[in-house]
């Protein structure tokens, strides 16, 4: 009996470290996977920094060279620096302008909704009283009683369907 049961206890501790391992090496697999991908989406960060970088060094030779006007300022560096100088301000005014737009166009967009969901909420109350009997009857004495509605003259008369039929 003490050797089967021996026995088990080995079997079934192979069984759990091989399953263990198994378990080890799926790990270390997804570990191997996840910093190569990390490791490769920096390395991409780092290329598009470059690129950025880059960019914004022709950009800058851009502006100087549109600020020139293609050397219509080469006499007067001056003239240069001060077409250079509006230019940066002109971009830095569209970018506040840009910005500024969107801000609006998402207060817009904000009232709209609230407007929509104002009105909803309006159109169920109405709904609401426009269903209680009280009012139903309170809106028909109204109609029914000529006097207190207001004097329409002869040619509103013939516009109005006959509900009443008179």
């Amino acid at each position: 009996y003490r050797a089967g049961r021996a026995v088990g206890a080995l079997s079934a501790s192979k069984t759990i470290s091989a399953r263990e391992q198994e378990l080890f090496t799926t790990q270390k697999g997804f570990k191997n996977l996840y910093e190569q991908e990390v490791a490769k989406l920096k390395e991409e960060n780092e290329d598009l920094k470059a690129q950025v970088k880059a960019m914004n060094v022709r950009v800058e030779e851009y502006r100087k060279k549109a600020a020139g006007l293609g050397g219509l300022f080469s006499s007067s560096s001056k003239r240069a620096d001060a077409m250079y100088a509006l230019l940066l301000e002109n971009e830095a005014l569209e970018e506040a302008l840009h910005a500024q737009n969107e801000k609006l166009s998402r207060e817009r967009t904000d009232s709209v909704k609230e407007s929509l969901r104002n009105a909803g909420y309006r159109r169920v109350l109405m709904s609401q009283l426009m269903n209680d009997e009280r009012i139903k009857q309170y809106v028909a004495e109204i109609i029914n009683d000529d006097r207190r509605l207001p004097a329409v003259n002869e040619s509103e008369t013939r516009a109005l369907p006959d509900s009443h039929g008179k």
